[in-house]
């Protein structure tokens, strides 16, 4: 019997760690067990919440161990392997993720195999291979995969409190016991500030499928309300959206999700409130028509605001997204933004802070944007500061440039204190998602 476990990593940026599960691990050991589950033993090891400090207190001994790494995650998945060495050194360690995908060759040292795409086929042939002791250092997979063959993941391999939890949604609907769904890979879009590793036209699970996972969430632990994870919840597609906010209404869960800021018509909208729908947060990103521009954010704001005002009209409960330090952000960029809230009334705003995270076009091409980056320390890219903490201060990873092509730049104390600025106010406001 071959023992594999699935390493999650501390989360010490995260305010509540476990609100959100881990649902692509969950994912590729639901398959795992569906087609080797008589010759693997599998564990979920979670670290999230430990102290860096304890973390080989936490961590059996096991034949392999598997990591999934984002890039802010990959310093300490290195220490974390380290660490295992030293104890188990006999043991292998396999690792796939997005920052594996952008920095194939400069990842591969230290890991006894990488895994290079969409990881459902891979895994499997990744432990197929260490059973028959013919492991290969790189799997590969360009193809874009079938989302209908695989199984939805199974939660059993958490504790109850860690897949379920009250709170996902507020006002009347804050008591539901709730959790995390995703349906859909990919998105259409291409935001330049965007870490889309999977670009193209976006793969929905089959609407009966949608149907059993909720159906089972429901049955195992008792879930009356979703946090859905897609990048579009609303489909801008109606052959799409109908289908998909039908099968999660015949459930009748409550939800919120997010969704595009123009392109939605008013009968989805309507559906996605007879379908469950309580909040939806809304991508502005920017009240400057210049930005939007230069990070190829395709919204008209006049358009997003009668797109909001459909939401009310429906007692959908809106959350705006702002991210402040694009290029080309004008100097009253606080006031635009706060005319907006006050204009459109949302329950709340999620603001954040431009991050050239690996796999951007921004990170990818620094100067087009006249921007230098100034920091790859990975353990420093995060997005959101003063979320729940009014002391955390937050940093820039970037510095623009004076001149820049596309004209005069912000400083980087400019954007800290607009930042700053407009954090302290949502938070009398109570408006901080």
């Amino acid at each position: 019997m071959l023992h594999v476990g699935f390493i999650l990593p501390p989360d010490t940026v995260n305010f509540a760690p476990f609100r959100n599960q881990p649902l692509t691990v969950l994912y590729l050991m639901s398959i795992l067990e569906e087609r080797l589950g008589n010759k693997i033993e599998l564990s979920l090891i979670d670290l999230r919440g430990v102290d860096k400090k304890y973390i080989n207190y936490y961590i059996p001994e096991m034949d392999v161990y598997a990591y999934t790494a984002m890039s802010p995650e990959f310093s300490t998945i290195c220490k974390i392997r380290d660490v295992i060495r030293s104890i188990y050194p006999k043991s292998l360690h396999i690792v796939g993720g997005p920052h594996i995908i952008i920095f194939k060759e400069k990842t591969s040292e230290g890991f006894d195999s990488i895994a290079i795409g969409e990881g459902e086929e891979i895994i499997s042939q990744i432990i197929k291979d260490i059973l028959a002791n013919n492991l290969k250092p790189v799997y590969e997979n360009s193809d874009a995969i079938d989302l209908d063959k695989y199984p939805y993941p199974f939660r059993k391999y958490l504790p109850y409190p860690s897949v379920v939890d009250t709170g996902i949604l507020d006002g009347e609907n804050k008591h539901l016991l709730g959790t995390n769904a995703l349906f859909s890979r990919g998105c259409p879009f291409n935001c330049y500030f965007c870490a889309k590793i999977i670009l193209g036209t976006t793969r929905f699970r089959a609407p009966k499928l949608i149907e059993e996972e909720i159906e089972y969430l429901k049955r195992e632990y008792k879930v009356e309300a979703l946090a859905i994870k897609d990048d579009n919840s609303i489909p801008i597609d109606k052959k799409i959206a109908k289908p998909f906010l039908e099968a999660i209404g015949r459930t009748g869960v409550k939800w919120r999700g997010q969704s595009r800021a123009n392109g939605i018509s008013e009968d989805m909208v309507k559906l996605a409130k007879e379908s469950g729908c309580a909040d939806i947060g809304v991508g502005i990103e920017s009240m400057s028509p210049k930005a939007l521009k230069l990070v190829n954010k395709k919204i008209d704001l006049d358009q997003a605001k009668e797109y909001i005002n459909i939401l009310h009209k429906y007692e959908i409960g809106v959350r705006l997204n702002f991210l402040f330090g694009l290029p080309g952000e004008s100097e009253d960029i606080v006031s635009r933004t706060l005319d907006f809230i006050d204009e459109t009334k949302p329950k709340s705003v999620l603001l954040s802070l431009l991050c050239p995270m690996p796999g951007t076009k921004i990170a990818n091409n620094p100067d087009e944007f006249g921007m230098r980056i100034t920091n790859k320390n990975w353990d420093d890219y995060y997005t959101v500061f003063g979320r729940f903490d009014e002391n955390e201060k937050p940093h820039l990873l970037f510095k623009y440039k004076k001149t820049t092509p596309w004209g005069e730049s912000l400083s980087a104390e400019k954007i800290l204190n607009n930042y700053n600025e407009l954090q302290a106010i949502l938070r009398d406001r109570n408006l901080i998602f």
